[in-house]
């Protein structure tokens, strides 16, 4: 599952804020982005009231369980830097 998404015309200022969160919680922006999006779309949808079966149901299951998998592994960068054979 990779999707590749391209915000333009991010205000410089928004952008520099971005990068202090992502640093605060030490990851990178693109994983930053990636957590306030799923955070944002999923507390959307849930605060919604939905029918039990929906398709939006099932895709918060869906992204439920994804980002379950990648929860305490770390950073991207981090994985990036493993990967690389850099630690």
């Amino acid at each position: 599952m990779s999707t590749t998404l391209t915000i333009r015309n991010l205000e410089e200022p928004v952008k520099h804020l971005l990068r202090m969160q992502a640093a605060s919680h030490k990851r990178s922006m693109e994983a930053e982005a990636r957590d306030i999006l799923t955070r944002a779309v999923t507390q959307a949808t849930s605060d919604n009231s939905l029918a039990a079966g929906s398709a939006n149901e099932a895709a918060i299951r869906a992204l439920n369980a994804v980002r379950g998998k990648w929860q305490g592994r770390g950073s991207t960068d981090e994985m990036m830097r493993a990967l690389r054979g850099e630690d």
